[in-house]
């Protein structure tokens, strides 16, 4: 699955955010690289073309934050609260989700690459054209989304709960997990490798005879 890549030129100027933020809620075309943000972004923000490289978003609330032709490099998003958000064309390499809220957002045109998402919440979100590799998503939660083109590669899933979501088109076998929630009944077309598949079958309480 091609998946387009942010639109960011090469040659960057540093990004004073926070100034920026002072004229207008509309912050693009820059290289953040330091980024000091209240606890509590009452206002909603959007943010194009920007890379952020090194910045930490730890514990910040937003409001309807949108991302759109952004990517961010080995940053640290723990905790912090993107519900209700928008990512078109954004791209996360080597950074730290673990326990943020990306509940009820819409994501097209991502991808997220050697990263720490264990907790994380996408529950209730729409994703289209996303592709995970190489994430650790231990009790991560996917509750009742809807995925459309989303592929999973070599993820850690162990506890993560996909329950309420319909997992065709979805291949789980370079995934790993000791368990796994998932809705029975939205299994239809989802690829597994075999010893998941006798995994499964021992929930619906099959004997397998070996």
């Amino acid at each position: 699955m091609k998946i387009a890549s942010p639109k960011i030129s090469k040659s960057l100027d540093i990004l004073d955010v926070q100034r920026a933020l002072l004229e207008d809620n509309y912050v693009s075309n820059g290289l953040v690289t330091t980024l000091e943000l209240d606890r509590e972004q009452e206002e909603k923000i959007i943010f194009d073309q920007i890379h952020f490289q090194h910045i930490s978003l730890e514990g910040v609330r937003f409001h309807r934050v949108e991302f759109i032709d952004c990517l961010f490099e080995k940053c640290d998003l723990s905790n912090v609260d993107f519900g209700d958000a928008v990512f078109h064309r954004v791209e996360i390499r080597g950074s730290k989700l673990l326990g943020a809220n990306i509940s009820q957002s819409r994501m097209t045109e991502v991808k997220i690459v050697d990263s720490v998402a264990n907790y994380v919440s996408m529950s209730f979100s729409k994703l289209k054209k996303v592709s995970f590799t190489k994430i650790a998503f231990n009790r991560a939660d996917f509750i009742e989304a809807t995925f459309d083109k989303v592929n999973f590669e070599d993820c850690e899933l162990n506890e993560a709960n996909f329950t309420g979501t319909a997992l065709s088109g979805i291949d789980l076998s370079s995934n790993t997990y000791e368990q796994l929630t998932v809705s029975l009944d939205q299994m239809q077309n989802c690829t597994v490798s075999t010893e998941q598949a006798v995994g499964f079958a021992k929930s619906l309480g099959l004997k397998i005879k070996e």
